[in-house]
């Protein structure tokens, strides 16, 4: 008799009081998308990013015909909706599983309208919610990073004085100058979503989140970045040269501007854990499939007491991970029991799961590589590329120090420019 590859009952990965049938079956969708569409090809899709992207492009269109662009665009202007952040983890783990770089794309766009769909912005809805509607691809990006700060914009003690890109109002317009970079979609995007600065001496009163059509006179790009993995999404460096737009095109207003970007940032730190464990759990599956067949000392590999225990911390990992995530995304949907979606609190919640499930990530794909030794480092199999692939979004989002001190505001007041009082001293 043949030995499973896995006796996993997978409808039992979730527990049913926190995620929905209606999760499960958006997540049943997508592994049979993944399974159907990208597991064939997604070494040609790597091959493809150092050519010219028509794979990327081609399953876009087909990703797009799901209704994926109208994630987060509201009801009465024709999109989806914006839907439960529970259900949309649960699907992004099976969609990272196949290609984390070409979902986290496409993504991007839902990101970078979520403050507009939020701020019930009318101008800004009624002018691009057509085009995210419609039958073409129309790709947003969320402009946060720039080159010269690092983590300083995702950094709440600095309450908006490391933005340096600067926003001001010249009559009815918006005059946009900066440069930013490593923004998902960058070069390629039709729209973005642009945080600025109207004043920093305004605090998080002057943090302006503003709408930047593309192509627009003074937007100009540099060239795409070559990155070891995550491929199939692409982020260049780019600029804003007394860039004009309508004064409507600001998202909300000082305050309100400051309380959706915080959002973001908790919903993009929740995001990434499914993103991360979408390739552990790929990475996992290929290591049992390939250490039940290949042998070793006359049994198979993961019947080795030694070989086990490395693939049960692989596993307990991966549930807890997957179990932190639910717990926060539910969070996050219940504001009406745990608080403002962009307090300390939620911000701490969101990147206990980040901070978990990238460090799960990492140990999970290099454990895998341990298990299967030279074959795991060539591309016959997959774990090279979930491998190359995880590691920035360990990086991405403040990086793993700044989240770990986003994770304490939930339990202390921590300030990174909290008084010392030998400063001054001789």
């Amino acid at each position: 008799m043949t030995e499973p590859t896995t006796i996993e009952n997978r409808d039992f990965r979730f527990a049913s009081a926190l995620v929905s049938d209606e999760a499960l079956m958006l997540a049943a969708v997508a592994r049979d998308f993944v399974d159907r569409e990208i597991m064939p090809i997604r070494r040609e899709i790597d091959q493809d990013t150092r050519k010219d992207f028509e794979l990327v492009e081609e399953l876009q269109k087909k990703m797009a015909a799901l209704g994926t662009q109208k994630a987060n665009i509201p009801t009465e202007y024709g999109g989806l909706g914006i839907m439960p952040l529970v259900d949309l983890c649960v699907q992004l783990e099976e969609w990272a599983r196949g290609d984390v770089g070409f979902i986290c794309a496409v993504g991007g766009s839902a990101w970078s309208f979520l403050p507009a769909a939020l701020a019930g912005n009318k101008a800004i809805l009624e002018e691009f919610a057509p085009k995210l509607c419609g039958d073409e691809i129309y790709i947003g990006c969320f402009a946060m990073t720039e080159p010269g700060g690092g983590c300083n914009i995702e950094n709440i003690d600095m309450h908006g004085s490391g933005i340096a890109t600067t926003a001001t109002l010249d009559g009815d317009e918006w005059v946009i100058n900066g440069a930013k970079m490593w923004c998902t979609n960058s070069g390629i995007a039709h729209n973005y979503t642009v945080v600025c600065n109207t004043n920093p001496e305004l605090g998080d009163e002057g943090i302006a989140l503003i709408h930047v059509p593309s192509p627009i006179e003074g937007l100009t790009f540099g060239k795409f970045e070559d990155k070891v993995g995550f491929r199939a999404s692409r982020e260049c460096e780019f600029y804003f040269d007394n860039v004009r737009v309508p004064k409507e095109w600001r998202v909300a207003g000082p305050g309100r501007d400051a309380e959706l970007f915080h959002n973001n940032l908790v919903y993009a730190r929740i995001l990434s854990a499914p993103y991360a464990l979408g390739p552990a759990q790929g990475a996992f599956d290929e290591v049992l499939a390939f250490t039940k067949d290949r042998p070793a000392a006359g049994k198979p590999i993961r019947q080795h007491s030694v070989c086990a225990n490395m693939l049960a911390d692989m596993a307990i990992g991966i549930q807890v991970g997957r179990d932190t995530y639910v717990t926060a995304a539910y969070m996050y949907d219940h504001p009406e029991i745990y608080g403002p979606t962009w307090s300390k609190f939620m911000l701490s919640r969101g990147s206990i799961a980040k901070m978990y499930c990238c460090d799960v990530a990492v140990m999970v794909t290099n454990k895998a590589m341990e298990l299967m030794g030279s074959y795991g480092y060539v591309t016959d199999h997959n774990v090279e590329k979930y491998w190359r692939d995880v590691k920035i979004i360990q990086l991405w989002e403040g990086g793993a120090q700044l989240g770990r001190l986003d994770v304490v505001r939930g339990y202390y007041d921590y300030s990174q420019f909290y008084p010392n009082i030998l400063h001054g001293r001789v």
